[in-house]
């Protein structure tokens, strides 16, 4: 079932102008439980877009963005049993170059609200990008609630995809 929704999901977002026009692309690699991003990760190089994925920083406490070198590369679990590119895989970019970033949650409001998973990384990564940059977060319905808490530090994404709809998110 989760494959299935994570696949009509992809498709809704391969389809949207944003994805369409961006050339680099930042993709979350997912974790049990979230919607799958790998069959997600696969048709972006086919159709010629530059992958990123993140990467923590423990040191530094942030995300970094590693430009993926094409889509047969081995994953090693990094911190919070999130996979990451293989020590030689990695190849830092400047996150000034993203031009899409597909962001993780675990809910998510109609507004654009998102509670991530604590540690306010993807926050002060998408705090850090041209607000330009299309945040399109991908959830499965029973993730969208009527509203989450949020902070004066947290980022709202501009687009939800699900299985059943699409909400384009008015940025306050």
């Amino acid at each position: 079932m989760r494959i299935a929704q994570s696949r009509s999901i992809m498709r809704t977002l391969l389809s949207r102008k944003e994805f369409q026009a961006a050339d680099k692309v930042l993709i979350y690699l997912s974790k049990e439980g979230e919607v799958d991003t790998d069959n997600l990760l696969d048709r972006a190089f086919e159709l010629g877009k530059r992958v990123c994925v993140p990467v923590v920083d423990r040191e530094k406490d942030e995300l970094r963005v590693s430009e993926l070198p094409g889509p047969e590369i081995d994953f090693r679990l990094g911190a919070f049993g999130v996979r990451e590119p293989a020590e030689e895989d990695l190849n830092f970019v400047p996150s000034d170059q993203i031009d899409l970033v597909v962001v993780p949650g675990l809910a998510f409001d109609r507004r654009g609200g998102r509670i991530g998973y604590g540690k306010g990384y993807y926050d002060r990564l998408l705090s850090r990008l041209d607000s330009r940059v299309p945040r399109i977060a991908l959830a499965f319905d029973f993730q969208i609630l009527d509203t989450v808490p949020q902070n004066e530090s947290d980022i709202q994404v501009d687009i939800i995809i699900t299985e059943k709809s699409t909400m384009d998110c008015p940025r306050l």
